[in-house]
């Protein structure tokens, strides 16, 4: 038997991730971190390559710079937004925030490409 007068609100109970949700958190965000990892190099390399082919006034720096920026902001927001939900929630957030790094990821790429042929 419990005291309603002690018993938390819903919107009062701490609000802690389970270790499940923590582990789905991580492998998620090693997916994220390979879309991060290739933008990071998107970022070093291509510039160069731009300049050694006379391009160097062609670089898309507002791509590569979008490209490092969405999975850093889709995965900070999934999790975000998953805070107070399921499991399964958290799950769906993380896979749709990775489909949308990957096609903005994908679009990139092809928008970088169309731009340097013009």
């Amino acid at each position: 038997m419990t005291d309603a007068a002690t018993t938390p609100e819903p919107d009062e109970r701490p609000h802690t991730w389970p270790i499940s949700a923590i582990v789905i958190a991580v492998v998620f965000g090693l997916l994220y971190a390979w879309f991060l990892y290739q933008a990071i190099g998107n970022l070093i390399n291509v510039p160069p390559a731009y300049e050694e082919y006379q391009l160097g006034d062609r670089i898309p720096w507002a791509i590569l710079i979008g490209g490092v920026a969405a999975p850093v902001l889709l995965f900070t927001g999934a999790a975000w937004l998953g805070v107070r939900r399921a499991l399964t929630d958290r799950v769906l957030l993380f896979a749709a925030g990775l489909a949308a790094t990957a096609a903005v990821s994908f679009s990139l790429l092809e928008v970088s490409r169309y731009l340097v042929f013009v």
